[in-house]
């Protein structure tokens, strides 16, 4: 379909403000809200953002990790996540240490300068610490909470995952300013 995909989408029943032109982000892509009903909500995927996230591949039933937009004055948990997705990687594999998850990821080389260790990252948008960085991969550790209250646990090897890298070490690498 030219000018992407339109998706209806669940509609928590604690979103009791939703309205038309609302910001929802999507598994990390914000996404804005064209018409709602009772129990769901319709949105247009562009094709620059079908092309750049796992949007292409969702279908009946997944489960999407959702979150509104920021209102001014809320506190600030996390970093900040724009809804704007750098990149689809693959999850690797999921290791256990203790009490502890552990979730690997693939790293592209030329996305390497955008991460550091104890860094942050949004995967599926959800705001993480990067607990491991290597030259291929990165790991994040899950608490207790995030597992029970994300879809990253349902992920099996090989699935895509969208990425969404620190805004403020994206601003700090460009050369051109």
């Amino acid at each position: 379909m030219a000018g992407g995909r339109y998706l209806d989408i669940e509609l928590p029943k604690s979103y009791t403000d939703v309205k038309i032109g609302s910001s929802i982000a999507c598994n990390g892509i914000c996404l804005t809200v064209l018409s709602f009903a009772p129990n769901s909500f319709t949105v247009q995927v562009m094709d620059e953002t079908l092309r750049k996230s796992t949007a292409q591949s969702w279908k009946i039933g997944d489960m999407l990790n959702l979150e509104q937009a920021l209102m001014i004055g809320d506190r600030l948990d996390g970093h900040w996540v724009m809804g704007h997705v750098d990149r689809a990687v693959k999850f690797l594999r999921r290791e256990q240490r203790g009490a502890t998850s552990y979730y690997h990821f693939e790293l592209h080389q030329q996305d390497r300068a955008l991460m550091i260790p104890q860094g942050s990252i949004a995967i599926n948008g959800v705001s993480l610490t990067v607990a491991s960085l290597a030259s291929r991969e990165f790991s994040v550790a899950l608490i207790l909470h995030t597992n029970e209250n994300s879809n990253l646990p349902l992920l099996k090897n090989g699935a895509l995952v969208n990425l969404e890298y620190d805004a403020l070490g994206k601003y700090i690498l460009r050369k051109d300013l």
